[in-house]
C-alpha cells in the first residue's frame, strides 16, 4: 500500500513539473539605430547620446573651521560623581582613596584627559615618574584644551625632574612656553 502511494506520489509530480510551462520574456523595444558620421580617414565616430556635459564652477561659502570635540564621557553623571570623590581624596592627601575612583571613572569615560592627568599625578606622588609620564603623554592625546594640555605638560615636567631626564625636562618646558 505504501509502495503505492509512493509511487503515484513521484508520478504525479514529474508529470506537473513536466507540464508547467516556462515564462516567454517580453517582447524587447526595437533600439532605433544611432546616426552614425563617416569621415575621408575611414573613422567612424557615433555620437553620445546625452547632452554635453559643461564644467562649472562651484562656490564654496567662506566658512572658519570649527573646533572638533568629541564626546569623551565626561558628561556623564557617574563620572562627574567619581571626579569629585577623586578631586577630594587627592586633596585630603588620600592617595589610594583618589587612585580607585580615578580608575572607575576611566572606565566610565576611557577618552577622557582629566582621568589621565589625575593619574599621573597619582604616579608622581607614588614616585613612579615613567608612569605618571606615560598617562600625562595619553592625556595628551586627549585634551583639547591649553589648560588641560599645560596641567598635562607640568605632570611630564615633575615626572622629567624625577628621573633627571634632560630632554623630557626641556620638550615639557618647551611645550608649557608655547601653550602660555
Amino acid at each position: 500500500m505504501f509502495q503505492k502511494i509512493l509511487i503515484s506520489t513521484v508520478l504525479i509530480t514529474l508529470v506537473g513539473c513536466q507540464t508547467v510551462q516556462e515564462p516567454t520574456p517580453a517582447p524587447k523595444k526595437p533600439v532605433p539605430p544611432k546616426p552614425q558620421v563617416q569621415k575621408s580617414d575611414g573613422v567612424v565616430i557615433t555620437p553620445y547620446d546625452h547632452p554635453e556635459i559643461k564644467r562649472q564652477k562651484i562656490v564654496v561659502p567662506d566658512q572658519k573651521p570649527r573646533a572638533q570635540k568629541f564626546d569623551d564621557g565626561r558628561q556623564l553623571p557617574a563620572f562627574q560623581k567619581l571626579m569629585q570623590q577623586t578631586k577630594a581624596a587627592y586633596k585630603a592627601q588620600k592617595f589610594d582613596q583618589a587612585e580607585a575612583s580615578v580608575l572607575q571613572a576611566q572606565r566610565l569615560a576611557p577618552q577622557s584627559a582629566e582621568t589621565y592627568l589625575y593619574l599621573g599625578m597619582l604616579a608622581n606622588r607614588k614616585n613612579k615618574p615613567a608612569n605618571a609620564q606615560a598617562f600625562a603623554q595619553r592625556g595628551l592625546t586627549y585634551a583639547q584644551s591649553k589648560p588641560m594640555k599645560k596641567q598635562l605638560w607640568q605632570v611630564i615636567l615633575k615626572a622629567g625632574q624625577q628621573q633627571q631626564n634632560a630632554q623630557t625636562i626641556k620638550k615639557a618646558q618647551n611645550a608649557l612656553k608655547a601653550l602660555g
